[in-house]
């Protein structure tokens, strides 16, 4: 891989930042399982889920469309300018659709199983997210990944120890402590953000920046619900129809599971750069190389958490909290295709065709609130997880056939791809019945001797580049 020492640079950095913006699900989990009652979780589990699927169209995606700007503009002070369109557009629209969730905060509640007060703190939470969200579009494409850890790092941290202070101090209602700690340590690192945004904005309202914001951004908006949807739905649909309590399992069986997405993102994030690189030099076969490790890691990853995710779960939760952790292993598949699917929604991004990346995404939500609506009846958790699964496989397929017949643009052949997902389901298959298995060191051995064997057999032809790579970071140590 070319650049790889610098690739994992910025992995690396980014691997902090999203471990750090995932740790009140996964790395607090201990403190708050503890803390909160399995109703009071899945509470906070169904808001940060409903929060997620209105950040962007709080601001109607106006903000999105900064890092694709990155690689088109024509000078610095050009991009300052669009970085203030995009600002104030995006405030403008906050600012009406925070009315719109105020005004009918009881009518929305009462569709989701949260409460009138509950939903009204959606906002200030959006608020906070949009504006982190403008700090990394435009320190994301200069590469400065450092900056971003350190903040992420930062904010969560501050989000955590706020809540606990909180949480510690309330009788009653004691989920409104995470939140509103979360909230809090947002209005802190708002003065950070907008002091680091502030070098790159220049007051503008273009019209040119307007346009090209609709074009790329709007569009968007679909793509942004519909891939927070297939991860988030599920769990406001267990919440309203078999109690908060249920919810809160499926979420700790899904935070587990979302150490592959945090591998996913920090891949997406961090080869981004090198992605658009590649395409205008055309160095198709460095991308395919590229691709094909990064594919690699992924199911190596998502394989270790399938192995080990139950134990893990038990390691961090409270006992009663687990009812769902069995749920693990199928969680990680659907991850392994939302990988895939990135081999191909990138060319919408990078010909500027986001109608096809919406399009791609939204019929994946859709089929996900179809097949929800079906098997969660049928299967409860089950089916909701199957239809996790299922409708990122419908998402990679349909991008893999768009970019084929539509767009026609190079991305790694989906043949070299699929070559790793043989070789893995073998393993799936075997670990179905070792986790069966009673004996808890049996098992162990038996997960952690398939891991190996997966490993070597993924990286066995790279071991020169990786061992190059090692000792080059340690000498730079």
């Amino acid at each position: 891989m070319a650049n790889f020492t610098g690739f994992l640079k910025h992995g690396g950095n980014y691997f902090i930042a999203s471990l750090a913006t995932r740790s009140l699900a996964f790395i607090s989990i201990p403190i708050y399982t503890r803390l909160l009652s399995t109703e009071d979780y899945g509470i906070v589990s169904v808001f940060m889920g409903v929060s997620g699927f209105l950040v962007s169209l709080m601001a109607l995606s106006a903000d999105r469309s900064v890092s694709r700007y990155f690689f088109d503009q024509k000078s610095e002070l050009d991009f300052k300018r669009f970085v203030g369109t995009s600002s104030l557009l995006a405030t403008g629209f906050f600012i009406i659709n925070s009315f719109l969730v105020f005004y009918f905060a009881e009518d929305f509640g009462n569709l989701v199983g949260l409460s009138k007060n509950v939903v009204h703190l959606i906002i200030p939470f959006s608020m906070v997210s949009i504006i982190g969200l403008t700090f990394e579009q435009i320190y994301g494409p200069l590469k400065r990944s450092k900056e971003i850890a350190i903040y992420s790092v930062i904010s969560v941290f501050l989000g955590f120890a706020l809540s606990v202070a909180f949480l510690l101090v309330m009788k009653n209602d004691k989920f409104y402590g995470q939140i509103w700690g979360q909230i809090a340590a947002g209005f802190v690192m708002i003065f950070f953000w907008i002091r680091l945004i502030k070098p790159y904005f220049v007051f503008s309202f273009d019209k040119s920046y307007i346009k090209y914001i609709f074009t790329y951004s709007v569009p968007l908006i679909p793509y942004a619900l519909s891939s927070v949807i297939i991860e988030q739905f599920s769990k406001i649909a267990i919440g309203s129809s078999q109690g908060m309590s249920e919810a809160g399992f499926y979420n700790l069986a899904l935070s587990i599971s979302s150490i592959v997405n945090i591998v996913v993102i920090v891949t997406h994030q961090a080869w981004n750069p090198y992605y658009f690189e590649y395409m205008i030099s055309k160095n198709y076969t460095q991308l395919d190389n590229d691709f094909i490790k990064i594919f690699k890691i992924t199911i190596l990853v998502a394989f270790g958490v399938a192995s080990f995710g139950e134990e893990l779960g038990l390691l961090l939760a409270k006992k009663e909290f687990s009812g769902a952790l069995y749920l693990v292993p199928i969680f990680t598949i659907g991850y392994i295709f939302s990988q895939l699917s990135f081999a191909y929604v990138r060319n919408f991004g990078y010909t500027k065709k986001t109608h096809y990346m919406t399009l791609t995404i939204l019929t994946g939500g859709i089929s996900n609130v179809v097949l929800n609506v079906f098997f969660i009846k049928s299967f409860g958790e089950l089916g909701a997880a199957i239809s996790f699964v299922m409708s990122y496989i419908i998402m990679a397929v349909l991008a893999w056939l768009i970019n084929t017949h539509s767009v026609k643009l190079h991305a790694t052949p989906f043949k070299n791809l699929f070559l790793p997902l043989v070789f893995t389901i073998p393993f799936y298959i075997v670990l179905y019945f070792v986790l069966g298995i009673e004996s808890f060191f049996g098992s162990l051995l038996i997960k952690v001797f398939f891991f190996c064997v997966l490993t070597f057999i993924f990286f066995w032809t790279d071991r020169k580049e990786i061992l190059i790579v090692i000792n080059n970071i340690l000498k730079s140590k």
